[in-house]
């Protein structure tokens, strides 16, 4: 992590100067497409900052909406919570129970887990029960969400979000637009945003990588083994469940397997 502006170079400065100007165009083009306050997907992580932030610097009429799983770190919540609260926003919480039921209900239903193919997740348990609190709240109607996705940060992402689109339909739920400001941005541009404008980040990415949820079919092995090394019993459930249905990690692999590794790991190096 960038530790000082003089660890920032002069090109990426540049750079990143004009990725805040054109987001800045996005975000008043979004203004445009609805009557109703900007919907910021704001988890607390580290995109979702910045994004907060460059909106802050455009407009005040907007709304913070933490989409929460039920399978989120208790970190992830409270931080989001303390961080809307120092930057001034009004924070939005949807549930899963807004919906169809937490996530093992719906698993007892689906009976296979959520997979890079099928994100059932992401639908029933964020954007269906955001929608249902946002209607409540804002009435049917237009609701222009802003969103942190990147392209840069995953070939797959790569595919499916094209150069310079930056508005689309949400598939998922009727009368809303998703809306990317920063698209373009790399992990470089997120950074030195972070440290230019003195924003607070998460202690997880520091632990493991991640924010958030603390199951996501997006993970690799690696970064279970983190977690487990310090909360193994997260994942009682999720092992339950694996006994009835498979394997619940990428490629086929077990959780309960990834423990019981993490466990030989210790004892060895205890030995």
């Amino acid at each position: 992590m960038i530790k000082n502006k003089s660890a920032f170079p002069i090109l990426d400065k540049f750079f990143l100067e004009q990725r805040i100007e054109e987001s800045s165009i996005i975000i008043k083009q979004a203004i445009q497409q609805t009557d109703k306050p900007l919907v910021i997907q704001f988890s607390g992580g580290r995109d979702s900052m910045v994004m907060l932030k460059l909106v802050q610097e455009v407009t005040d009429n907007f709304v913070c909406s933490y989409m929460q799983t039920g399978i989120d770190f208790p970190e992830s919540v409270e931080f989001a919570k303390l961080s809307a609260r120092n930057l001034n926003c009004d924070l939005l919480i949807s549930t899963p129970k807004d919906h169809l039921g937490d996530f093992f209900e719906r698993l007892a239903s689906f009976r296979t887990f959520p997979t890079v193919r099928s994100t059932w997740c992401n639908r029933d348990l964020k954007v269906r029960p955001q929608q249902k609190m946002l209607n409540r709240i804002f009435g049917k109607g237009n609701i222009t969400k802003l969103i942190g996705v990147r392209r840069s940060e995953s070939s797959r992402r790569m595919s499916i979000y094209k150069w310079g689109n930056f508005t689309r339909p949400d598939n998922n739920v009727g009368g809303a637009n998703n809306v990317y400001p920063i698209l373009h941005w790399t992990d470089a541009d997120i950074l030195g945003f972070i440290e230019a404008r003195k924003l607070s980040t998460s202690t997880l990415y520091k632990k493991y990588g991640v924010s958030g949820c603390y199951w996501c079919p997006f993970y690799q092995p690696s970064i279970y083994k983190k977690i487990i090394r310090d909360m193994p019993e997260l994942y009682n459930e999720f092992v339950r469940w694996e006994e009835e249905i498979g394997p619940s990690v990428g490629n086929y692999i077990y959780l309960s397997d990834i423990i019981k590794q993490v466990q030989q790991e210790s004892y060895a190096i205890q030995v």
